[in-house]
Parts: C-alpha cells; structure tokens; sequence
C-alpha cells in the first residue's frame, strides 16, 4: 500500500535485508506498550473490583497515557505493506485467523468471566465493535479492512485525512474522536514501512533522541493536568515513538531487552489474556481481604507468568495455540482462492 507498486517492492527488499534488526526493535518497543496497557489495566481492574486506586498507580500510568495506543497502532501499521505483499486472499484470510478469531474467543471468554453475558446477536455485536478492553483488537481490523480500498492512496494522505476527521469529531468519541486519531498513526506507520530505509536513517540520527526532552515535559504534563490522548497531544504522542524508536534501535542487541523482545514477539497473547487473568487474581484478593497494594504487586506478575505459560503452551499444543490463531483452511481452497484471485485482480 503506497504510491507505487515500486515503492511496494522496495520496501519488501528492505524487510529482507533488515529483518532480524527490524524485529528486534520493534518487538522491543511494542513489548514496552504492552507493559503500559497492563499496567493502566490494573488500575482500572482495582476500580472495579472495589478497591481504591492508590495515587502513585494513576500517575505511574498518566506518565504514557498521550503515548501507549498510538506506539501500538504505529507499529500495527508498520507491517501493511509486507502483508498486502502475500496477496489479498492470504491477506484477509490472516487476519481473519489472528486478529477477528482472538477478538471473537477472548470476547466470549469475556462475556463468560466478567459480563455482562453475550444472550443475543446484539450483545456480541457490541463486544466486537470495542466494548471490552478488546477494542484494540477491533480498531486495528478496521484499519486493516479499510486499508483495501485506501492502498493505492499516499500513506500520508490518508493519515492527514484520519487526523482532520478526528478533529471534528465530537471531542473523546470512542469511535469517532479516538478511531481516526489513532487510524492517522496507522497510516504513519504504514508510511514507515513502506519507506523503510528512510525510517531507519531517521532513527539513527543523533537528533532523534532529542525528543526524549518532549516525552518528559508531556509526561510531567500529562500527570498535573490529567490529561487523555487525542488530536491537541499527536505532536508529543509521534515525538514519543520516534525517540524510544531511536533508543531501542540502539539497545536491541543488550542481553537485558530480551524480557521485553520476547513480549512484544508475543504480544498478542499477552493483550488478549492478560486483562481476565488480572480481573480473576484481583478478585480472589478481594474476597480474601487483601489490601490494593498487595492484590496489585500479585496481579501483575501473576498476569506476566501465565502470558508466559501461554506463549510456551501454544507453540508445543495445536489446541493451545487455536486461542490466539484460528486453524487454517485447507490448502486446496486457499489455492483455489488464490487462482481466483490471480485471474480476477489486477496485480
């Protein structure tokens, strides 16, 4: 997806060339995001549960409130170009299996645990449509799904566009404000990778870690004024994805990143499971007594290990593994669909 079918080639020989370098970074910062979306989720799971939210936890997660989902849907976007490179059918076919089927197992797992019940179509309709913490999942199809009939449009364009939409949107819209404010950085991400070799020039440069002066002043910003994500904060929110970018490009190779390397390798099982298995550990501490502070050091960690588990379970058991990626259709049909798709869509 980008202004030629060249640049499209391009940028699939520059993921050749870097891959191993482009992976680890990346999973890097995108381990680092899935960190702060926990961490913010154990305070909204303290809250529900009944417990008081001690202070230094809302602060702690005000620090990368302007930063956490838009570095998610960046990185997201970063991969467009690579997947419209396998064709539409393994395109749509591979998001069906790894983005619709988690969204749709882990909403009913949801609606099971924690409710309110999925009883009919309507209550489904809203679990898919973003009501739970699963939302991410269902934003992220959408830019997917809408970057079909957007892939010969400019990356660029089509982010300018999302962010003009999102600024006369209703102000704090889930699925007007926040949807194409955060559909813009997916299409910068998108950009990215199809420009690939400018991107990672750009990280390189010295200059590109003076933005960590930003991150702070909105960080300390963001804490005193209680602020939220949204179009008046992109400036500091894109300032953050460049400079940490810049760093992790730099530190990727030290032994101390491959905690993080490895969850952000994993990312998806971590975001999809971590929320139900905080909710159950703060729950059982509620029952028990325990104070917030003890039921949130429990949590966390507890939440962190059996993402673990999880991750090892899949990749040693089929059944596992169908939590996270729906089965694949049996290779005659994809065949099939394929030839379908070589002799009716134009290259």
């Amino acid at each position: 997806m980008n202004d030629s079918d060249t640049s499209a080639g391009k940028s699939a020989a520059d993921a050749v060339q870097s891959k191993q370098q482009r992976q680890l970074w990346m999973d890097l910062l995108r381990g680092i995001a899935i960190l702060m979306v926990m961490s913010f989720h154990s305070a909204t799971i303290l809250a529900r549960q009944g417990y008081p939210v001690p202070s230094i936890l809302s602060d702690f997660n005000q620090l990368f409130v302007l930063y956490r989902m838009p570095t998610l849907v960046f990185l997201s976007g970063s991969l467009l170009a690579g997947s419209f490179g396998k064709g539409m059918v393994l395109y749509l076919l591979g998001k069906g299996r790894r983005i619709f089927w988690p969204l749709l197992l882990w909403s009913l797992l949801y609606s099971f645990i924690i409710g309110p019940p999925v009883h009919d179509v309507e209550q489904l309709r809203k679990y898919l449509t973003g009501q739970s913490y699963l939302w991410f999942l269902s934003f992220i199809l959408v830019y997917y799904l809408a970057a079909i009939p957007l892939r010969r449009m400019p990356p660029l364009l089509v982010a300018a566009i999302a962010f003009g939409i999102a600024i006369l949107a209703p102000d704090g819209t889930k699925n007007g404000e926040r949807l194409f404010y955060l559909m813009a950085f997916f299409f910068l991400g998108a950009w990215a990778g199809c420009h690939w070799r400018q991107w990672t020039r750009l990280l390189q440069a010295r200059a590109s870690l003076l933005g960590w002066v930003m991150i702070v002043v909105g960080s300390v910003a963001s804490v005193t004024y209680h602020l939220s994500y949204g179009p008046l904060y992109a400036v500091p929110a894109m300032c953050f994805i460049l400079t940490v970018s810049a760093t992790a490009f730099r530190i990727q190779a030290d032994r101390h990143c491959a905690p993080l390397i490895f969850i952000g390798q994993n990312s998806l099982i971590f975001y999809v499971s971590h929320f139900i298995i905080i909710y159950l550990v703060m729950g059982l501490c509620r029952s028990l007594g325990v104070a917030a502070a003890v039921a949130t050091i429990a949590s966390f960690p507890i939440a962190l290990f059996v993402g673990m588990v999880l991750v090892v379970a899949a990749r040693m058991n089929r059944l596992v593994n169908l939590l996270f990626v729906a089965p694949p259709l049996p290779r005659r049909l994809v065949g099939a669909l394929q030839a379908v798709e070589r002799r009716f869509v134009p290259a």
